[in-house]
């Protein structure tokens, strides 16, 4: 029999697997669903209410790379040299906040990993802080 030694994750960027047989399959396992804000996929918020979205109590993971309906390329040109905010996305920053609301709450027993990249508001760092900021506790 197979034994996992790590934590895993599985990222998909189709909305199309974002359905019951899915989440049952990863919370079988204790995988987790990485939740993705990309283009083809619905707000990572959207995601987080779905039925089943958590498969794994002990590990969240969300990755905000783009805001949904955006090409990767327009975000590289939208938001070059990644200096600074030039668009705000407060859909992302709420989620973003309330997985780490969540975190803190569960405990130290469950992990949560927030990554975020410049091409989603255009610095990192800087939406990192308005999540952070933004949680209360």
């Amino acid at each position: 029999m197979w034994q996992r030694l790590r934590p895993a994750g599985v990222e998909t960027r189709n909305r199309n697997w974002l359905h019951p047989d899915y989440f049952e399959c990863l919370s079988r396992h204790q995988v987790a669903h990485v939740l993705n804000s990309w283009e083809a996929m619905p707000p990572v918020g959207e995601q987080m209410v779905l039925s089943g979205s958590r498969t794994n109590p002990d590990l969240v993971a969300a990755r905000f790379l783009l805001k949904p309906g955006r090409k990767y390329e327009q975000a590289v040109r939208a938001f070059e040299p990644y200096e600074r905010i030039k668009e705000e996305n407060p859909e992302a920053r709420a989620a973003g906040r309330e997985l780490i609301a969540e975190g803190r709450k569960a405990g130290p027993k469950r992990k949560t990993l927030i990554f975020v990249n410049n091409r989603l508001e255009g610095n990192a760092l800087q939406t990192i802080g308005a999540m952070i900021d933004g949680v209360e506790g």
